[in-house]
């Protein structure tokens, strides 16, 4: 088994070389498979060709509907230096759309909210929850100018199980029918119904990979949240599945000699419908190339990553609960001491997240060999490697 060895041997920058190194780790099963060169986490080239060929080809999360349960709710999003908005139109569709003003530039919506009209701070022109130009003013002199021809473009856009997916690509085929397996498996958690209980956004010192690969693979237990998840969910017991078509998944099951009720403290309505097999499982989701869900007996972690630079990226998680939750007169307690274990959690990867991209930066390093427990790992690496490849 050859490996295409970088590190101190290769000139800084020379791209030919890492996409060799890169392609050099193909067509191997789990039991032969090596990380990607390190260089893929820090290269602004190939981070650059990653956008080309990954962010602007395929379907990206930007949020769940859950987000926007009501006509005239909206949210901005920016992503891939695309300035945008989904919002719940009076049809009660979910559009995605440039929040650009056509006038001159100034973005006519930000941050979150319900609305009837989006209106540009600049000038006022105004824009209705289908993006048409509705007010234009001290424009009636301008010859030729017809507001009725002014849009603001819309994004391509899929919401499947209640995830909001764009792409700005029009040649990529639809979502939907190749996440049908994954649909089936949500069925069980209501996945699209779901509401949100709150979020928490964190921004990470590393490459968007080494986030997606630190989700899926719970071999990392066993150092990084030694003192946390490891003695509930040791990561000796976790596995991954066969990749199917446009996503993968992983699972950290429940120590054996512990209840299945050491899954449902949190305080919040269960899932009526799991199995006890499945209640007792984390279930870890990666939806290619960056939409993370984990599943658990009560709630759902739904994320979506912003991949800035080769070495930053932000973090966007919603916790996702059945709709009966928000009803709970205790939400506010439990929501808070759920957000500091998983900000304790989110904390321990931080630290060990940031060390590795460090490190990945020196002349020494080189591909790494992969674990049987890292399953997702190697199958996100196999699918970065055709995407550049194509």
């Amino acid at each position: 088994m050859e490996t295409i060895a970088l590190g101190h041997n290769t000139p800084p920058g020379d791209l030919d070389d890492l996409l060799a190194a890169v392609a050099a780790g193909s067509g191997r099963d789990l039991f032969n498979s090596e990380t990607l060169p390190p260089e893929a986490y820090t290269s602004p080239a190939f981070f650059e060709l990653e956008k080309e060929k990954i962010f602007r080809r395929d379907w990206l999360p930007i949020g769940h509907t859950g987000q926007i349960p009501n006509v005239g709710d909206y949210f901005t999003f920016d992503i891939m230096g695309e300035l945008l908005v989904a919002v719940r139109g009076k049809d009660g569709e979910v559009r995605v759309m440039s929040r650009v003003c056509l006038h001159r530039w100034a973005p006519v919506a930000q941050g979150k909210g319900n609305t009837k009209l989006f209106s540009c701070p600049f000038h006022r022109w105004g824009y209705g929850l289908d993006g048409k130009l509705v007010v234009a003013p001290h424009m009636e002199k301008a010859e030729g100018f017809d507001p009725k021809r002014c849009t603001l473009p819309h994004i391509r856009s899929e919401v499947v199980e209640g995830t909001i997916y764009i792409c700005f690509s029009d040649e990529t085929p639809s979502l939907a029918p190749r996440l049908a397996s994954f649909a089936e498996r949500m069925k069980a958690f209501r996945l699209k119904d779901l509401v949100v209980a709150y979020s928490m956004e964190f921004t990470c010192e590393f490459n968007w990979k080494i986030a997606v690969e630190t989700f899926m693979e719970s071999y990392h237990h066993i150092g990084a949240h030694a003192k946390t998840l490891q003695d509930k969910h040791p990561g000796g017991l976790s596995y991954g599945e066969d990749s199917h078509e446009a996503w993968t998944a992983s699972h950290q099951p429940l120590r054996p000699d512990l209840p299945t009720e050491t899954n449902m403290q949190s305080g919040l309505p269960p899932f009526p419908d799991l199995p006890d097999e499945v209640r007792r499982d984390s279930g870890l989701y990666l939806i290619y190339p960056f939409n993370l869900i984990g599943t658990h007996a009560d709630r759902i972690h739904w994320t979506t990553l912003i991949p800035v630079s080769a070495n930053r990226t932000t973090w966007v998680r919603h916790v996702l609960v059945q709709p009966e939750a928000l009803e709970l007169p205790n939400l506010a307690e439990i929501a808070a001491r759920m957000k500091a274990i998983g900000q304790r959690i989110a904390d321990e990867d931080l630290e060990v997240n940031s060390m590795q991209q460090y490190g990945a930066t020196s002349t020494y390093a080189q591909v790494g060999r992969l674990s049987h427990l890292e399953s997702a790992v190697w199958q996100l690496s196999d699918y970065v490697r055709r995407r550049i490849a194509a």
